[in-house]
């Protein structure tokens, strides 16, 4: 009897182990795609405006800058458990600067930008739940109109540099919901079109 019992329970823990092998590798090597809703702050544009307004004329009311949200998709390959390597696109619809007064409404300009950069990633963490940092460099795109011909440039190219954190959360192994915040500076002509970005999405490993 004593024998049977023993023989059963090494039957017991042989059939295990393949299911112990089984578990969830979050930090493995692979593809990933991720898309996201996202959401921006131009530091320094409306301040730029608004010297150009004051420089033009437009000195007694108050000017506002509207925030367009924006859409992000990005791939990329985990070569290391802690590291990764990835390419970014960025694309925020029409922003205006808005000057108001008591006779008037005006968008003294409005703008659209899109931002393609290549990162490298590195995790903190490896486990469920992944936060991490990244630093990359690109091109950023602006494209819009000086309404009131202030002299503000709207349209151009210029290299950008992008610094951000974030966290992952594993819902499985192929299933990622990641946030983010990064910041975007650019140079060369279109220097002050500095971002603050934030975004929420969800990425695919396969």
């Amino acid at each position: 009897m004593s024998r049977a019992i023993v023989f059963s329970m090494l039957l017991v823990f042989a059939g295990s182990d393949p299911v112990l092998a089984q578990e969830d590798d979050f930090s493995r090597n692979g593809i990933y795609v991720s898309a996201n809703m996202a959401g921006t702050w131009y530091s320094e544009v409306k301040d730029d405006v608004k010297n150009d307004l004051a420089a033009a004329g437009f000195m007694n009311g108050t000017v506002a800058l509207e925030n367009p949200l924006g859409l992000g998709i990005r791939t990329g390959f985990r070569f290391h458990p802690h590291f990764a390597g990835e390419a970014q696109f960025q694309w925020f619809a029409n922003a205006t600067v808005d000057y108001m007064d008591e006779e008037s409404n005006i968008d003294a300009i409005k703008f659209e930008s899109l931002a393609i950069s290549a990162n490298a990633k590195a995790y903190l963490l490896t486990g469920r739940v992944q936060p991490f940092v990244l630093a990359g460099a690109g091109l950023l795109h602006v494209n819009g109109k000086d309404k009131l011909s202030l002299g503000t440039t709207t349209e151009g190219d210029a290299f950008a540099a992008r610094f951000g954190a974030g966290i992952e959360f594993y819902l499985n192994e192929n299933f990622v919901v990641a946030v983010e915040g990064d910041y975007l500076l650019p140079t060369g002509s279109l220097d002050g079109y500095d971002q603050v970005i934030w975004s929420a999405g969800l990425q695919y490993r396969f």
